[in-house]
């Protein structure tokens, strides 16, 4: 795997440039790769899949990561505080193992809004034949001193709210038109491990912050480590593959908001409510309402996906 992660300039907002340019970047998804994703998000199923020739194959989603710390490139990860408020993210095809895939993105907007710094990525992942595998755009509060911030409301009120509301009938395990608005989808539960933080935020690749270690997190004020937002997505990931099956692997997508953080040891579970039909590029996916919860019971993410059905 090619070590590209090797940027030196200071993660902070006044060093952005727009437009600016990470990649093209080529790595191999080997098994270690998908195993390590699968130790941290708890999934293996995320790396047993097929494609359509019958190899080995993962979910796009082991890739992520790579893709929202493509800015590694050029900016020091060792000192990146940023928070995670929005992504959107779709799949778009399974990732054969041992494929050698390409990685590109670059930073498309930048905004201050109440007194913070807001960076927009986007990015893309395609395998080795060209075909388009995952799509990333996810917005970050850059460089704040992250106690700060953290637990306060940093995403923006969504402008339709997640109610969470879901029929008193039984979750659905598989998806189908039949199914009436409101049904709630199977649910995920993880409760998430300081080892798996360090897995999933980089620390094998040398990188201490708010994720791996407690040191990372005393650096920024915060007497315990915070996991990335971007685990919700593949909890929310994990949840409409098993609903969706293969067409959420070749067709999902989501669009999340993270309104309160969730820490080590913490439970948390991905939840989903069915809306119904939604167009999308002329082809009809069914919509659902998606969040997740802590052992509290309070949503520390929210959001929207929708799927083609089989």
């Amino acid at each position: 795997m090619n070590k590209w992660w090797t940027g030196t300039k200071q993660a902070t907002f006044e060093n952005i440039e727009i437009p600016e340019i990470f990649g093209p970047f080529d790595v191999v998804v080997d098994e270690r790769m998908v195993r390590n994703y699968a130790f941290a998000q708890d999934d293996p199923a995320a790396g047993r899949l097929t494609d359509a020739r019958g190899r080995p194959a993962a979910s796009p989603i082991v890739l992520s990561n790579e893709l929202l710390f493509l800015f590694y490139a050029a900016y020091d990860g060792n000192t990146a505080q940023g928070l995670h408020t929005h992504e959107e993210i779709s799949l778009h095809s399974p990732v054969v193992i041992g494929e050698t895939v390409t990685l590109s993105g670059r930073y498309v907007e930048t905004a201050v809004r109440r007194g913070k710094g807001y960076v927009v990525m986007e990015a893309e992942a395609r395998g080795a034949d060209g075909r388009l595998l995952l799509k990333h755009r996810g917005t970050e509060i850059m460089r704040v001193h992250a106690a700060d911030v953290v637990g306060a409301s940093t995403a923006s009120t969504p402008s339709t709210v997640v109610t969470g509301e879901v029929r008193d009938v039984a979750p659905a395990a598989e998806a189908s038109w039949d199914l009436a608005a409101r049904t709630p989808i199977a649910p995920v539960h993880k409760q998430v491990t300081q080892e798996q933080m360090y897995v999933f935020s980089w620390g094998g690749r040398g990188f201490s912050n708010i994720h791996t270690d407690t040191a990372g997190a005393a650096r920024s004020g915060m007497d315990r480590t915070v996991a990335q937002a971007m685990q919700q997505v593949g909890y929310l990931s994990e949840m409409l593959t098993a609903f969706h099956s293969g067409t959420w692997i070749g067709g999902g997508h989501l669009s999340v908001k993270f309104i309160r953080p969730f820490y080590v040891e913490d439970e948390v579970t991905a939840r989903g409510a069915i809306l119904g039909p939604v167009e999308h590029r002329g082809q009809r996916h069914m919509q659902s309402e998606v969040w997740v919860q802590n052992q509290d019971g309070r949503k520390t993410a929210v959001g929207w996906a929708h799927a083609p059905l089989a």
